[in-house]
């Protein structure tokens, strides 16, 4: 009898270590929405991998808006790439890089989107070009490639 007492408590022991150590791994959902208000075309450049979620060539008309939704485990994602090209219609083209900071509406800082959670484990962020961005970008235009 003395054994039965023993397996049952090693076969109760078992399961509830199974039952306990379970950990549930939740997808974080993350949108990044990037809007032109500008009266200008926004054509968006990413050449290297610096991004979870940007990379590659993103254009932009006036008015419109680009949408990308991602899940992933452990949290969410940052919006910002590390380098990106801005260029827009007259050829007008500036150069944001993340360690430039929080320097006017820095594509490449995370502060310079706008985070809203939408419901438990989802976020929204928002980056919005304006004709303050085209000034800003025309008095600081560069010649350079990322």
């Amino acid at each position: 009898m003395k054994t039965n007492r023993t397996i049952f408590t090693l076969l109760l022991l078992g399961f509830f270590s199974m039952l306990f150590s379970c950990d549930t791994d939740y997808l974080y959902n993350t949108e990044i929405r990037i809007e032109n208000a500008s009266q200008h075309d926004v054509e968006i450049i990413v050449e290297k991998p610096s991004s979870e979620f940007l990379t590659g060539s993103v254009a932009l008309k006036s008015g419109t808006t680009f949408t990308t939704k991602h899940s992933i485990d452990g949290g969410y994602g940052l919006p910002n790439p590390v380098d990106a090209q801005i260029k827009f219609d007259d050829g007008t083209t500036i150069t944001h890089h993340s360690e430039d900071g929080d320097t006017y509406h820095n594509f490449c800082s995370a502060t310079a989107f706008e985070k809203k959670m939408q419901v438990k484990r989802s976020v929204e962020y928002i980056f919005e070009f304006t004709d303050e961005d085209y000034e800003y970008a025309r008095k600081h235009a560069d010649k350079t490639k990322i």
